[in-house]
């Protein structure tokens, strides 16, 4: 029922409301607060930005750079909305030369939290200030001069003012993740800075700056670990240009099955941004060379007038649109193929190469662990997890419907793991199991890809399972969607599932993933290792039905799946060894 009167009456919102609101639409999280602080010391012509992070942002954040700072007049001006030195009319907008214009970013974190501000202008004769702001209320300003120019923000206890915010924050994991993103984008942007990043109690990450003509020198130090050998180091490098239009792409032959471990940027005049339909081009294009179901790394730097920009879409800047959007396309499109071109010998190289994991190889099953997947010891040799009896599933066909013979159709069981499929009047055979374990699979790394959210489950799914390893991932299954709290030491809830889940298989999925985590050895999840779990410990259990398989198929893909052959005798016998 409305509890307001028909006729209310329409007031001013108080100005500390006011800020607490707009730092809910600017400061989503700490990644978009690293954003707009490093996007200010860059603009201050710094060259060296030093940044400190404690509980991911959340206790301290603090970035120190040698920019031309502010006066003692000028420090309070910086933390009022709306105040900027970067905008003097409207026309401005069209044309920006700066990272930050819009002046909300300093009232935003002010209002949001505990903020201390040292600031010594360019000119060491002038006077610079310090500033101390909680929660919206300045607290301290006094006059100070320091030997060395440049600006240091401290902030502390994020979004204490604005608790409500918190509720919104994601898994540690998932925020660390995003902050990492942040600021390998700001390294990769900007390989004429010195950047050192400092994670908690953590030894610092130091990345010295390049000349013009050397970012390959940064690219590499972002994209590989130090434990990788300089001969496993391949990025290839194509750049094509039109009027005054230019694209530049580096990406790596290389692919890994993980998506925590990928690097994946756009860039427009230096900005960074976010846009699903380049990253499916670049994904589409770079196709013949990166394994199926995995992806490499790749940076993408747009250049283009000024004017043929606006950055003015969304509060946090990720989201750009260009004036000529379909000549970026071309450009990107032009530079991949001719780089892949290029290197077309390597190609063959480069896929024969195991995929690069994570974890030690011992922890996959030895061959001698392997069941041996024969048709006729099929009923001795299953595991134990299915007890049905193989004849109940044996021959159990449909025929295809005639008004649709080109289609995709399950046409039955074989066996309880194996099903025969028609497709443009041809027949196949495919192991259920795998088909199931490479569609959570890649559905898991397209759900961390895309940024997607859970949905909540208006009853909770209770799941046996003991206290032990498995607690120590339940920040893994967060990232996927899967958010678990443990009730007592023998049973854990299901609180939230991701969208790619159907509820009839919400049980089975969420069993499967807890099953692999507990008994495969493994820290993080890894597309080869859970596959490969899958078909030899983990049967599907539910009858493959059309509609399941059709959404299988539509993650996966059907084509050049190596879990689908075509009935073929020469076939035949690798699909059942």
């Amino acid at each position: 029922m409305n509890t307001y009167s028909r006729n209310p009456k329409i007031e001013i919102l108080p100005e500390h409301i006011i800020d607490q609101i707009k730092a809910g639409e600017v400061l989503e999280r700490p990644a978009s607060l690293v954003k707009e602080l490093i996007e200010n010391s860059i603009d201050a012509g710094s060259d060296e930005i030093n940044i400190h992070l404690i509980e991911n942002g959340m206790d301290l954040l603090s970035i120190e750079d040698n920019g031309h700072g502010m006066t003692f007049q000028n420090l309070p001006y910086a933390f009022l909305r709306h105040a900027t030195s970067k905008l003097k009319s409207f026309e401005d907008l069209y044309r920006l030369r700066s990272f930050g214009f819009r002046g909300e970013a300093l009232a935003s974190v002010a209002a949001s939290a505990r903020v201390t501000c040292t600031s010594q202008p360019l000119d060491l004769s002038l006077e610079g200030g310090r500033l101390i702001i909680n929660g919206g209320v300045q607290e301290v300003l006094i006059s100070q001069k320091q030997t060395n120019h440049g600006t240091s923000l401290f902030i502390k206890d994020l979004f204490f003012n604005t608790p409500a915010r918190l509720k919104f924050i994601k898994s540690k994991i998932s925020e660390k993740a995003a902050l990492k993103k942040m600021l390998y984008a700001f390294v990769l942007s900007n390989p004429q800075i010195n950047f050192s990043i400092k994670w908690d109690d953590k030894e610092k990450e130091i990345f010295k700056s390049v000349i013009i003509g050397e970012e390959l020198i940064r690219i590499e130090q972002v994209f590989f670990t130090k434990s990788i050998s300089s001969n496993e180091k391949h990025i290839w490098w194509s750049s094509e240009e039109y009027e005054n239009y230019r694209v530049d792409i580096y990406f790596t032959p290389t692919t890994h099955s993980s998506p925590q471990y990928r690097h994946h940027y756009l860039f427009a005049n230096n900005r960074y941004f976010q846009d699903k339909s380049f990253h499916q081009t670049i994904l589409r294009n770079i196709d013949p060379l990166w394994r199926y179901g995995e992806s490499g790394h790749y940076v993408v730097k747009i250049s283009t007038p000024p004017e043929d920009l606006d950055v003015n879409v969304h509060p946090n800047k990720t989201q750009i649109k260009f004036f000529k959007p379909d000549v970026i396309y071309s450009l990107l499109v032009s530079a991949i193929r001719s780089s892949i071109k290029r290197n077309k010998k390597e190609i063959t190289e480069f896929q024969a190469q195991p995929s690069q994991v994570h974890f030690e190889q011992n922890t996959l099953m030895n061959r001698d662990q392997n069941q041996i997947f024969d048709l006729q010891a099929f009923s001795e040799q299953r595991s134990s997890y299915d007890k049905t009896s193989i004849h109940n599933h044996s021959l159990n066909f449909q025929p295809p419907t005639q008004s649709s013979p080109d289609q995709l159709c399950l046409i039955g069981h074989i066996s309880p793991q194996i099903i025969l499929i028609a497709k443009d009047h041809k027949f196949f055979i495919a192991k259920v199991n795998a088909l199931y374990a490479k569609y959570i699979s890649i559905a898991c790394n397209l759900f961390i890809t895309n940024d997607e959210s859970a949905r909540p489950l208006l009853i909770s799914e209770p799941f046996k399972i003991s206290k032990g390893k498995i607690d120590q991932n339940f920040e893994q299954l967060k990232l996927f969607g899967f958010e678990l709290d443990r009730l007592n030491a023998e049973v854990v809830a299901l609180r939230t599932l991701p969208n790619f889940v159907p509820q009839s298989l919400a049980r089975e999925i969420t069993l499967t993933l807890l099953q692999y985590f507990e008994n495969s050895k493994v820290n993080t999840f890894d597309e080869r290792s859970f596959i490969q779990y899958i078909i030899n410990h983990w049967g599907f259990e539910n009858d493959m039905t059309q509609s399941m398989l059709e959404q299988f198929i539509n993650v996966i893909g059907f084509e050049e799946n190596e879990h689908i052959v075509k009935l073929q005798d020469k076939n035949l016998q690798a699909f059942f060894k």
